[in-house]
């Protein structure tokens, strides 16, 4: 029997065929908000009894689109959830009322659109059948009421498991849904039929450490001291600094994201010690001790530390304290406080002085609130939160660049493209494809602060982050994510494509400045955008969204290019669901941007920019860390040469090659010392063109001439170990060149020499000898070092290759054996010389006639032991 199935039956059938359905678990989707405008949001909860590691498996939420069985948006879940316990996601552009947890765009969805959720791939839960489009909802036949537009559904307390099969009618026979008016928010948050409690203590913010230390040692803290946590994004908080007595605001931080109750947001002067560096860098601690700070909600002041409108001088004071200053010391807020002081002319500190009083440059109470010192965190085992540990797949020490590049070095290739083929063949070759997550850990090694190996740089920004503030979830004010360098929506949208984890483009970037870079082709905007500002200052990154334009600091620009320049030449269309990537010389269109078209700009701006900003150590070494746990290179920061070579003339940088004919005989190998010839007169170029040569040495990035014959005849050096000297002919017939490069491996041979001994080798105990080495041609710069290496020890000296020993008493005659080490530079050879030392009798002893004395001794014993035998 034949059975036909559907374009879509059978996409569907495949993707069943990856989304096991053998998984349980307690983890549900518990509320779906379709509302109005962008009113969107989803509940994840866990309704067991046990806590769910979410890091133990990978939890994902896919969202399609429209009946299509390809995802669309994904959301992976991580951390931990306990049991009762909800995670919500909303779209950034919904109502406050809907603004709760995280932002995501696993929320831009409609009524038509299928959500599931997975563990480890296997189906645990869904809303909507996969594969079908049903209109504009999924309705139910026996209720009237329901709809996945334009409702809230929450599910009913009595489903403790999840709806499994992703292909089958929904909501199916067995309607696990509540059904809730559009725009009803008030249950997010929490599991369960009904709204969410408001019985808990509401947050409650407080200015609760304050930091006025010698020079710049400057530091504010603000807590959550209430009970429930606190959706900063939700109202307008600022912290405003009054300078001077004055009433007008200066510095201003706003306060972003979500503290949860105990939590801390610490704001740090730039210029601090590094101890008193806890959370953000922010102008706001421009203060002194005569100067106010005023922390508002909406511009209703909820808290204050100092008088506004009033310069005490130097400092505000307590007559009823002597110890109490806002100068040259640090005040902490008393853990009785549990609401703001709101009146912010009021005297400050007042009759009932809120705050406790430590010596100047006390930093150790910062990142918590409360009365005493911060606990003391223990060490990270993890190499960042929620990461797990690389095995390494190669050892950048052991890199061969000349073996490992071979095929090219000693190709020959018709055109560009031909070269760049290669290249990805090489670079393909050994290439281990990393998880998304394990990308987190690969950041930790490449992109270490040199500095500080316990954080990351920023690609954007710069600066300095700990690994351990990678954002894994909710708000991303003050963490580290995976910046795209090519961004996935130029070609790979899903995280099983392997550029999607491909860590030579993958960096750590601020989240904020993240989302503005977006998907934004690279140009020059410097002129016509608006330069990206972080911690209150300007990063040298620059925007154009009219014109879809990035331009990144010009610090990185040579590092963004050759990070581009390998995806256009990695990718080739060769890697199973990973497309041929592309570098134009313009942006992108709209259209192309929405298909995931595979290409990006703009190609040789990022040529220029390679040229302007040349490879550093950084980039090397970030590129053998790479080396280490993905196992492949750039070619393009190893050969920074191959970048003209491959793009050059695309970029107007090309000039057409020289084709000539014939071969240049050279040695396999040379030995160190030895005379050798590399020999080009069997190269033409077409009958009647006079060609001239010009050989050239390459040591690193130097070039040196050291012929201009077509035989080139040289003496190899004198090497440590075995190496390779590389040249480059350059044949010209005037007006066209080509280049070819050589190279000839040089072997070192050891250190031999002819060393004879002179001097009295046979002793008496007690004489003494002295023993000159001499040796045959020998090398200028030899020098000489003895040791005893056997016999009994003896007293002797040395100087140079002669050596004085007084030879030692001994009770039996031996052997004294010295070793010679004669050395040049890094080689040695060794040798040893002996001296017989004869023991001597002492005065007035005799040795016994007869067999000695154990001799008669055993004469006499026999017959006993014979007699004594006998008897028995």
């Amino acid at each position: 029997m034949t059975i036909k199935l559907n374009a879509v039956a059978t996409a569907t059938a495949m993707i069943l065929g990856t989304l096991s359905t053998v998984a349980n678990a307690n983890l549900v989707i518990t509320e779906y908000v379709e509302g109005s405008s962008s009113n969107k949001a989803l509940e994840i909860s866990n309704v067991g009894n046990s806590t769910i590691d979410l890091d133990a498996n990978v939890y994902k939420l896919n969202l399609y689109f429209n009946g299509k069985t390809e995802v669309g948006k994904t959301e992976t879940l991580t951390g931990t959830l306990d049991p009762g316990k909800s995670i919500v996601y909303h779209n950034s552009s919904a109502a406050d009322a809907f603004k709760v947890d995280t932002a995501s765009e696993i929320t831009w969805f409609n009524g038509d659109d299928t959500i599931v959720l997975t563990k480890d791939d296997a189906v645990i839960d869904r809303i909507g059948k996969l594969g079908e489009d049903p209109g504009s909802a999924w309705s139910d036949p026996n209720n009237a009421d329901f709809s996945t537009a334009n409702k809230t559904l929450r599910r009913k307390a009595s489903v403790t498991e999840g709806d499994k099969v992703a292909d089958a009618d929904f909501p199916g026979s067995g309607d696990q849904w509540v059904v809730l008016d559009q725009d009803t928010s008030d249950g997010l948050g929490c599991a369960g039929e009904a709204a969410c409690s408001s019985e808990a203590t509401p947050g409650v913010l407080l200015i609760t450490e304050y930091v006025e230390g010698s020079s710049s040692n400057k530091a504010v803290e603000i807590s959550n001291v209430g009970g429930t946590a606190i959706n900063l994004d939700a109202n307008v908080y600022k912290l405003t600094l009054f300078g001077n007595g004055g009433t007008d605001p200066g510095n201003t931080e706003t306060l972003t994201g979500t503290l949860e109750p105990g939590k801390s947001i610490v704001f740090h002067n730039a210029s601090a010690a590094d101890e008193f560096k806890v959370g953000t860098a922010s102008t706001v601690t421009y203060f002194n001790g005569n100067d106010a700070l005023v922390l508002t909600k909406d511009d209703v002041v909820v808290d204050r530390f100092g008088k506004r409108g009033e310069d005490p001088g130097s400092a505000w004071s307590d007559p009823n304290d002597a110890n109490f200053s806002t100068a040259n010391k640090t005040l902490r807020r008393k853990a009785s406080v549990t609401e703001g002081d709101a009146v912010a002319e009021a005297d400050f500190p007042g009759t009932d002085n809120q705050w406790l009083v430590f010596d100047q440059d006390t930093f150790d109470g910062l990142g918590c609130a409360g009365e005493t010192a911060c606990p003391a965190e223990p060490e990270p085992t993890d190499p960042c939160t929620g990461c797990e540990t690389l095995t390494p797949v190669a050892d950048p020490k052991t890199f061969n660049g000349d073996a490992y590049y071979s095929n090219v070095l000693n190709g020959d290739f018709k055109t560009a493209d031909d070269l760049k083929k290669a290249l990805s063949t090489i670079i393909a070759t050994g290439h281990k494809q990393l998880t998304y997550k394990q990308v987190w850990t690969a950041l930790t090694y490449t992109d270490q602060d040199p500095g500080n190996d316990k954080n990351v740089i920023e690609l954007y920004t710069g600066a300095s982050i700990s690994k351990h503030d990678n954002q894994t979830s909710g708000s991303g004010a003050g963490k580290w994510n995976r910046e795209h360098v090519w961004a996935k929506s130029h070609g790979f949208p899903s995280e099983s494509q392997w550029g999607y984890t491909d860590a030579h483009h993958l960096r750590p970037a601020d989240t904020a400045v993240n989302t503005k870079r977006s998907n934004n082709d690279f140009g020059e905007c410097s002129d016509s955008g608006e330069e990206i500002v972080f911690d209150g200052r300007g990063t040298g990154n620059y925007l154009d969204t009219a014109k879809d334009c990035f331009e990144p600091r010009d610090a990185i620009k040579g590092d963004v290019a050759r990070m581009m320049l390998y995806m256009d030449t990695r990718y080739q269309g060769s890697d199973g669901s990973m497309p041929n990537l592309t570098l134009v010389d313009r942006t992108t269109t709209a259209d192309e941007l929405s298909a995931n078209a595979p290409v990006h700009g703009t190609l040789c701006l990022l040529y220029k920019w390679h040229q302007d900003d040349p490879v550093d150590a950084a980039d090397q070494q970030r590129n053998d860390a790479v080396y280490t746990y993905q196992g492949n290179r750039n070619p393009y920061i190893d050969r920074p040469e191959l970048v003209k070579e491959v793009y050059g003339a695309a970029c107007g940088d090309g000039v057409p090659a020289l084709v000539v004919e014939g071969e240049i005989t050279a040695p396999e190998s040379v030995i160190e010392g030895a005379a050798f010839t590399l020999d080009a007169s069997a190269i033409t170029a077409g009958e009647g063109k006079i060609l001239t040569f010009k050989w050239e040495q390459i040591a690193g990035e130097e070039k040196t001439l050291v012929g201009n014959d077509a035989v080139l005849s040289l003496t190899a050096p004198m090497v440590k170990a075995d190496t390779a000297l590389q040249f480059t002919l350059t044949i010209s017939d005037g007006t066209l060149d080509t280049t070819e490069v050589i190279n000839l491996p040089v072997t070192n041979v050891p250190l031999t020499l002819d060393i004879t001994f002179d001097g009295n080798t046979k002793l008496t105990e007690g004489d003494s000898t002295s023993i000159t080495a001499t040796v045959a041609n020998a090398p200028e710069g030899l020098t000489y070092s003895w040791k005893q290496v056997s016999g009994a020890t003896a007293e002797f000296t040395a100087n140079g290759p002669n050596l004085d020993v007084t030879s030692p008493q001994v009770d039996i005659n031996q052997a004294l054996v010295f070793e010679l080490a004669a050395s040049n530079e890094d080689e040695s050879y060794k040798t040893t010389v002996s001296i017989d030392v004869q023991n001597t009798e002492e005065a007035g002893w005799r040795k016994p006639d007869g067999a000695g004395s154990f001799g008669g001794l055993m004469t006499l014993l026999l017959p006993l032991v014979w007699l004594r035998r006998r008897q028995s």
